[in-house]
This record gives structure tokens, C-alpha cells and sequence, in this order.
């Protein structure tokens, strides 16, 4: 490679044509290896020389024979598997928390444990680095440029190295037909998990101890669900190298183009970290979700299956899945039938078992409770297996040994996760009018919730905040502004309909592109099951009792049989995807006031389209500045809402100037 290996050379590559797929035919093509992910994640690292489980060969595609051309590969991979990759794997998935339940799990290893950790999150905020972290920071542009050209030439040298499987699994889709050909360089997300992957196990000063992992979207043909334990016979248990626990947030509707419309489907494409002999169990000939119901149909068949492994009550402790125990119950039936089919614990975590008898805890948001109990019991089960297993005193002192509840209080108090319940104070808006003094207290309240769930948890926050103040300077002195976007691979009328009946007095609503998205192939159009999804609504309009549901097809039905164009209801061909988010909001401030209140004249919310965020922004404080024109000796607080999208969320923390620094460390001398 001719180019130099510098930071903003390699994220140039990262965004370029080598990692991103930007044509239809490109998108298709890396959507057809999905289910392969498994297998071509193992064909990446044997390329670079990291065997991960101890038991996977190498071949060469070129001569046919079991060595291959990477340097020494059974001793570098050996000795990887051996000295480098930390002890302590933490494998965490879901649809609403993972990423703050990794960052509290990340807290307590570093702040009550006394560990070093290594943290893989997805997507970043404002810079790439934040996705790979040492001790919660974000890796150095030193570190993340060397670990991106180390990795990108392995890769390139030792193109022609496959699996000695690669026949069999890797090229052949389903019913035989033939997958695409494998990268020789991987797609922007598997690149980046090789990097961490490679970076946590060559990191030095410091050492990582453990490693965390964040599924990038739903788990079983995720990039990161790539390391296993061992099968049985037990007596592999005791002298595994390795601990490895995963953890299940709450299970919600979201990728649904992809991970199926049902939380059942959802459930086992997330419950699939939890198997084990991933590359025997995981692939294009799996059978999917269609195949599971076949086998696991009954709970007697489950239970006979589980009985056949003898000692299997042992196994099990060493092999827990740990889950939120707030999922509904067709999530936690799938995920019980995943555990007794790889023959290990479900253990559902509620918050009073373990935050109980946690003193002076303190949380920005209620709903953080729940995450914060599943990481300490993932944590408390981590560091528990690996004191069983005998493990050399080399990570966890006996100084360490004895953690108190105030220290895990401390960790979870100090725990921060950039964009989630996140709050930013603007510099003060002045009083136009330079004769006044009087100035506008301007706070940006960042949470990048963007599935049902989790966005009426953001609502509860957002509402508290609103409500503190009328406790202190009267309802009045504050006013609200949102701004939204959510990506268009997902259904935007239930977020939008919970903002819209929240209660929130919105001044002006902005719809917004983020900055960055990631590449797509679907249609930025609303499907016609999405207009048809029910909603829940406050009150029926014909008989003044709740009402269980409306629809989104519904409301423009009725808002047409009222006269009011159906052209302006629907949004169909409209010219952005914002001016579709901005036509839905339309369509429910019409129904409200229209049919919900029947009124004659409408009160809506202004809203607009096609601003950047950082334009956005502007406009509020502009308009807060006029404010103080007509507010005098009076003080004046502005509240900005941004959520639907992290990747909108980072547009507006980068908008602001916020940034994070960089972790110390480097990474071990390489050839």
C-alpha cells in the first residue's frame, strides 16, 4: 500500500468505496453474506493470525494443503489465543440499553474492580474513535491508524487463506446456490470490529483485561458474535482460558426489514450470541428462525433435550444468559428455548435483586435502573466464574477481591454514556436589546432513542425536566423545541405519535438530516403496514372513553372525509424523507385538534424542514434572543430536545463543539 498510514487517511479508506457499499449491486451483494457472517468473520482473523476459540484450522486456498502463507500462523495463533486476548469477555445485545448497560458494566469492571477495559460500541457520536475504547476513552488517532493499516494488510497479504471449511460454508448459499465472492477487504462495520478485536489483544500500557461488546444489529449474524466456549465434555469448562458472559436488554421492534416483523423473530436473531459452535450452528444453511420453531415446538421436547447431557446442572452454571426482566413473555419463551437448546441458565434480572441493597444510587433516568442491574449482575458473574476457574491472580488482586456496595455505587453513579439521557448547557442567549441584561439559560438534552420503548422512556426524562421547572420558576418561563429524525429502515409514526400526545408543548419542531448516515438500499418511502400499524390514542372522539387504537391510514381517512386534502395528509411524494417525518407531524396535529378536540381553528406546532442541525440550533437561539425583547426582569430558560437517531444526536453534540479526548497506550511492536 502506497498510502501512509495516518488517521485521516485511514478514516478516508473507512468511508471510501473499499469498506462502504454505495451501489444497489454492492448493497445486495453484502446483504446476501449476512448469514454468513459467522464464518467470514472467522475467515478474516485466521487472515490475521487471532484464533479466538482454540479450535479453528487454516488452509490455503492456493495450494490446497493446511498451512498457510500468514507468518508462522499456528504459532501466532496460538500464542495469541494463549498470552494476548484477555480473560474476560462481556457479549451484550437487545434493542433499547445495550449500549448504556456496556457502559455501566464498563464502569464497574474499571471503578469497583479495578480492571482495564477495552469497550466496542456502535454507531459513534462525533469521531470514529469513540468506538473502540481503553478505560472508557476513546483510542488514541496513533492507535486507531496503526491498528486500521496493520489489519488492512494482513488482510491483503493473506487474501487466499480461507477456513478449512470454506467449501462447505462459506461460498454456497442457501438450496446451493452461490454467495457473492468474500471481500478481500471487509465491510465498514466487520472492519471495525476486527480492528477493536485486534487492538484489545495487542493493546499495552495498559494491558486490557477485559473486553465489551456491543452488537451492532440484533446478534446472531452479527460481526461480534465470534467468540464461543467450549462444548461439553465439563472438564473443558474448568480449564477454559477463556470467561465469556452475554447479556439480553429489553427486546423491542426495531430493524424489522431485517430481523423480522414479530419480537419472537427478533428475539432469536438476538438470543443467537447465546449458542455456542457458532460456526456449526450459525450460516446460510441454518434454517432460521422457520427451522427453531420446528424443533422447539413444545416445552417437554425442550426439557428431554436437556436432560440428555448428563452433569448438566453443572454446565449450566458456567453457561448463564443473562436478560432484562422486563421483556415480555413471547421474548423471554424464545430465549428460554435457546437456552435449553445449548444446554445452559436463563437468568432474568430485576432491578430490586440487585440494586436493593446498593446505597445512594443515582440515576438521570428511571429507565437506566433496569440496565444498570443487568450489567452488575453480568459483572458480579464474570468475576465470580473467573475466581472458580482458577485463573492466575494476574488480573484480579486480592486486594480487589472485596467489593463493597459503596464502590458499586460509586461505579454506577459515575457511570456516562455520550448521547443517552445526555445534557449540554449552551452558552447563555443575551437580550438582543444590549439595554437589558437579562439573558436565556439554553440546554441541549440529547437521548438517542429511536424504537417504541425507548422513546417513551425519553419522553419521562424529557417531561421531568420540563416539570422541575415549574416547581422553582413557574410553567411559563421555559419553552420547548424538538428536533427530530429518525432513519428511514424504520417505522417513524409511533415515535412521532408518542412525542405528539406526550404532553410536551413544542414551540417548533425541526426535521432534520443527521450529518452522517450509513449507506442503504430500502426505499426512504413508508410502507403500507407501517400505516397500518395501531397506535394507541387518548381519547375516542364519538363517545369521550379511552380508546384502545387509531391508525396513521385512519387519521387521513378521517381527515379527508373532513374536506382536508388527502395530498397533504399522506406525504407519499414528498421530495425528503424529512418532509415526510414533517407531513406525518402534520397529519397528527390535524387529527387532534380536528377530530381528538374538535376544534374549528387550529393551534399547531411550527415546524421545519430541510435545516441542518447546526442551522437548527441557531434559529432557537435567534428566537430566544427576540424573546428577551418582550421579557423584561424576568428570568428565561429554553429546553432543545433532540432525539429519534444517534446518528442525529452526534450531528447536534459535533454542532456545539463537544468532543471527547483520547485513551494513553500503544500497541505491542509488530512485524
Amino acid at each position: 500500500m502506497s498510502t501512509p498510514p495516518d488517521f485521516d487517511s485511514a478514516v478516508a479508506a473507512l468511508y471510501s468505496e473499499l469498506h462502504q457499499s454505495t451501489t444497489p449491486a454492492a448493497i445486495n451483494a453484502a446483504a446476501a453474506r449476512r448469514t454468513n457472517t459467522v464464518h467470514d468473520m472467522h475467515t478474516y482473523l485466521h487472515r490475521l493470525g487471532l484464533q479466538l476459540n482454540n479450535t479453528d484450522g487454516i488452509s490455503s486456498n492456493s495450494t490446497g494443503s493446511s498451512s498457510s502463507s500468514l507468518p508462522s500462523p499456528s504459532d501466532t495463533a496460538q500464542d495469541t489465543y494463549n498470552n494476548n486476548l484477555p480473560p474476560l469477555i462481556v457479549h451484550i445485545t437487545g434493542t433499547k440499553g445495550k449500549g448504556s448497560t456496556l457502559s455501566y458494566c464498563e464502569s464497574l469492571f474499571r471503578n469497583a474492580y479495578g480492571l482495564t477495559t477495552g469497550m466496542f460500541t456502535s454507531p459513534h457520536l462525533v469521531c470514529i474513535r469513540e468506538r473502540i475504547r481503553i478505560n472508557g476513552i476513546p483510542i488514541s488517532k496513533k492507535v486507531f491508524a496503526e491498528a486500521y493499516w496493520m489489519v488492512r494488510r494482513r488482510l491483503e497479504e493473506n487474501s487466499h487463506v480461507m477456513l478449512d471449511d470454506a467449501t462447505a460454508a462459506g461460498n454456497e448459499g442457501e438450496e446451493g446456490t452461490l454467495l457473492p465472492p468474500l471481500p478481500i477487504l471487509p465491510g465498514y462495520f466487520r472492519m471495525l470490529t476486527l480492528m477493536a478485536i485486534y487492538i484489545f489483544s495487542h493493546h499495552t500500557s495498559p494491558k486490557v483485561d477485559v473486553i465489551l461488546l456491543e452488537v451492532g444489529m440484533g446478534g446472531r449474524y452479527d460481526a461480534t458474535n465470534v467468540f464461543d466456549l467450549p462444548p461439553p465434555p465439563i472438564s473443558d469448562i474448568k480449564n477454559n482460558r477463556r470467561i465469556l458472559v452475554r447479556g439480553i436488554t429489553l427486546i423491542d421492534y426495531d430493524h424489522t426489514r431485517v430481523l423480522g416483523s414479530t419480537l419472537e423473530q427478533i428475539a432469536w436473531e438476538k438470543g443467537g450470541i447465546f449458542v455456542n459452535d457458532k460456526r456449526g450452528k450459525i450460516g446460510r444453511n441454518d434454517g432460521g428462525y422457520d427451522k427453531f420453531l420446528n424443533r422447539y415446538s413444545n416445552e417437554q421436547q425442550q426439557q428431554e433435550y436437556f436432560n440428555e447431557l448428563e452433569g448438566a446442572e453443572q454446565y449450566r452454571n458456567s453457561l448463564v444468559l443473562f436478560v432484562n426482566g422486563s421483556n415480555t413473555p413471547e421474548v423471554s419463551n424464545v430465549l428460554r428455548a435457546i437456552a435449553h437448546e445449548e444446554r445452559g441458565l436463563l437468568q432474568f434480572v430485576q432491578e430490586s435483586n440487585y440494586l436493593g441493597a446498593i446505597p445512594k444510587l443515582k440515576f438521570h433516568a428511571t429507565h437506566q435502573r433496569g440496565n444498570a442491574a443487568l450489567a452488575l449482575a453480568v459483572c458480579q458473574h464474570a468475576i465470580s466464574q473467573y475466581r472458580k476457574h482458577d485463573h492466575p491472580p494476574t488480573v484480579l488482586s486480592k486486594e480487589r477481591d472485596d467489593v463493597t456496595k459503596e464502590q458499586i455505587s460509586a461505579a454506577l453513579n459515575n457511570t456516562f454514556w455520550p448521547g443517552r439521557c445526555h445534557t449540554l448547557a449552551l452558552a447563555p442567549v443575551v437580550n438582543i436589546n444590549t439595554k437589558h441584561g437579562d439573558e436565556v439559560s439554553l440546554k441541549l438534552r440529547c437521548d438517542g432513542a429511536h424504537t417504541p420503548i425507548s422513546i417513551n422512556a425519553c419522553i419521562s426524562w424529557f417531561r421531568s425536566i420540563v416539570a422541575s421547572y415549574s416547581e422553582s420558576t413557574g410553567e411559563n418561563s421555559v419553552r420547548q423545541f424538538l428536533i427530530f429524525n429518525c432513519g428511514h429502515e424504520r417505522n417513524p409514526i409511533p415515535l412521532l405519535h408518542s412525542l405528539h400526545r406526550s404532553g410536551l408543548l413544542f414551540e417548533n419542531v425541526y426535521f432534520c438530516r443527521a450529518d452522517f448516515e450509513r449507506p442503504s438500499a430500502m426505499p426512504k418511502q413508508l410502507l403500507d403496514e407501517w400505516l397500518h400499524e395501531e397506535l394507541q390514542t387518548t381519547v375516542d372522539p364519538h363517545n369521550d372513553k379511552e380508546c384502545t387504537t387509531v391508525t396513521y391510514a385512519a387519521m387521513c381517512n378521517t381527515l379527508k372525509e373532513l374536506g382536508i386534502s388527502s395530498n397533504e395528509s399522506v406525504g407519499m411524494n414528498k421530495s425528503t424523507w424529512q418532509h415526510t417525518l414533517a407531513t406525518i407531524w402534520r397529519v397528527m396535529d390535524l387529527y387532534h385538534s380536528r377530530v381528538v378536540e374538535g376544534k374549528s381553528l387550529l393551534k399547531m406546532n411550527k415546524y421545519l424542514v430541510g435545516l441542518k442541525v447546526v442551522d437548527a440550533i441557531e434559529d432557537i437561539k435567534n428566537q430566544e434572543a427576540q424573546r428577551r425583547e418582550t421579557i423584561v426582569g424576568e428570568k428565561a430558560y429554553g429546553e432543545i430536545l433532540v432525539t429519534g437517531s444517534l446518528y442525529l444526536v452526534g450531528s447536534a453534540l459535533e454542532a456545539v463543539g463537544w468532543e471527547e479526548g483520547e485513551s494513553e497506550g500503544n500497541l505491542s511492536p509488530h512485524e
